[in-house]
C-alpha cells in the first residue's frame, strides 16, 4: 500500500507521521497551499508533489483530508483522472463515502475513516493517536484492501453502517461537545450561588472524573456472568448517581425551580428524561411514573 495525501493540515499531517511510524508507506502530500505541504512532508519525512496528477501516480490509496467543505471539490477533482482501482478515503466524522458521488464508474474503491480524537496540534497529535479508536464505512472492497494498513496499527477498528454514518457522529458529539457543554452549564450555576469559577472547576473536577472512571470500569467475568452481559465496562445505568436515581422527586422539583433560562430546564428536562430511564433499567423494581411526570411537565 502507498498512501497519498490531499491535504497538509493537522488530520493529514498527523495521520502520515503515525502510520509511517507504523510501518505503513507514505508516498507524501498534494496541497494548494505548497509551503503547508512542502512543511508537511519534511516533518514525515515524505515527498511534496507539485501537481495532483503526481501524487495519484505515485499512489494506489489516497486520503482526503481536508476540511468537510472542501471535499466534494477534491473528490469532483480525482474523479476526471486515473484512479481506476485506487482506494480513496475521505477522514471526515460527519459525512459517508456517499459523498463519492458515482464512484463505480470512475474504477475506484471508496471509503471514509473517522479517528474518535481532537487533532489539537499538526506536529505532536500524532504521539497520543495510539488510543484511539477508527471508525469505518464504505465499500467492502475497499473496506478489505484497508486491512493491510489496520493489520500494522494498534488502534480499535470498529465498521459502522454507511447509512448511519451521521447517528455515529452525533454519539461521539454528544459523548465529547455537549458533555463540555453540560459542565459549562453547571460551573455558571455554581457561579450564580456565589462560588467562583476556578473554585467551580475544583469542585466538579472529581466529581466529573469518577463518574466517567466508573462507567468505563472493567466489569469482571464473573460479574458479568452473574447480569447475564458480556459487556467490558460497568456502563452508564449501574454508574448512575444522584437525585433522579434514587427517585427523589423533591429535590428535582426543586431543581427545576432554579432553572430560570429556558435553555438550562429544557437541558435539565431532556437529559434527565435520559437518566431516568437509565434509573429504570438499574432499578426495575421502581416506578419512576412521578420522576417521569415531573420532567415531562412545562
Amino acid at each position: 500500500m502507498q498512501i497519498g495525501i490531499i491535504g497538509a493540515g493537522k488530520v493529514g499531517t498527523t495521520l502520515a507521521k503515525y502510520v509511517k511510524d507504523h510501518g505503513a508507506c507514505v508516498t507524501g502530500f498534494y496541497s494548494r497551499t505548497e509551503s503547508s505541504g512542502r512543511e508537511s512532508a519534511e516533518f514525515t519525512g515524505t515527498e511534496y508533489f507539485e501537481t495532483l496528477d503526481s501524487l495519484i501516480r505515485a499512489s494506489d490509496t489516497l486520503f482526503i483530508t481536508t476540511t468537510d467543505g472542501a471535499i466534494v471539490q477534491v473528490w469532483d477533482c480525482i474523479a476526471e483522472k486515473n484512479v481506476k482501482g485506487k482506494v480513496i478515503c475521505h477522514f471526515s466524522g460527519s459525512l459517508s463515502s456517499d459523498i463519492f458521488s458515482n464512484w463505480e464508474e470512475t474504477g475506484a474503491y471508496v471509503c471514509s475513516i473517522h479517528p474518535i480524537y481532537a487533532f489539537s496540534s499538526k506536529f505532536t497529535a500524532y504521539q497520543n493517536l495510539t488510543g484511539a479508536a477508527f471508525a469505518v464505512e464504505g465499500c467492502r472492497t475497499a473496506l478489505t484492501r484497508m486491512q493491510e494498513l489496520f493489520r500494522l496499527l494498534p488502534n480499535r477498528i470498529a465498521e459502522i453502517s454507511t447509512s448511519e454514518k451521521a447517528k455515529y457522529h452525533a454519539a461521539a458529539s454528544i459523548a465529547s461537545n455537549q458533555v463540555v457543554g453540560l459542565i459549562s452549564m453547571a460551573v455558571e450555576l455554581m457561579e450564580e450561588a456565589g462560588i467562583s469559577e476556578m473554585s467551580a472547576y475544583e469542585l466538579l473536577k472529581p466529581l466529573v472524573e469518577n463518574n466517567v472512571k466508573s462507567i468505563f470500569e472493567a466489569v469482571s467475568e464473573e460479574d458479568a456472568g452473574r447480569t447475564g452481559k458480556k459487556a467490558e465496562y460497568r456502563g452508564c445505568a449501574q454508574a448512575l448517581t444522584g437525585p433522579i436515581e434514587r427517585n427523589d422527586t423533591e429535590t428535582v422539583r426543586k431543581h427545576l425551580e432554579h432553572m430560570d433560562r429556558p435553555r438550562r430546564e429544557l437541558a435539565y428536562r431532556a437529559v434527565g428524561a435520559v437518566v431516568m430511564e437509565l434509573a429504570e433499567k438499574k432499578h426495575p423494581e421502581r416506578s419512576y411514573e412521578t420522576m417521569k411526570q415531573i420532567l415531562e411537565s412545562k
